[in-house]
């Protein structure tokens, strides 16, 4: 029963994640406007990551970071992709 539940859970999460696009405002370090873009799950890729960090910015932006890392399940893989991302005038 243990291992069934841990399946419902570890399933509902990689389907949560699926479609867990983010986009939080930040402050660079250079003082700009910048964003914080998540793009986490087998759904999102970096390219909507960048059309996400596009919007976001209006048009131009420069990477300050970025990540991405995956953790094997036996349901496939839990993705996780991010960028830090300051607009450019």
């Amino acid at each position: 029963m243990k291992k069934f539940l841990l399946a419902i859970l570890m399933t509902s999460q990689a389907l949560l994640t699926g479609c867990a696009a983010s986009i939080q405002p930040i402050t660079t370090p250079d003082n700009k406007k910048g964003f914080f873009v998540s793009c986490n799950g087998g759904t999102e890729t970096w390219a909507s990551c960048y059309s996400n960090s596009t919007q976001a910015c209006g048009g131009k932006y420069k990477v300050i970071d970025k990540s991405d890392t995956s953790t094997p399940t036996a349901h496939g893989p839990i993705v996780n992709r991010s960028l830090i991302i300051e607009c450019q005038q």
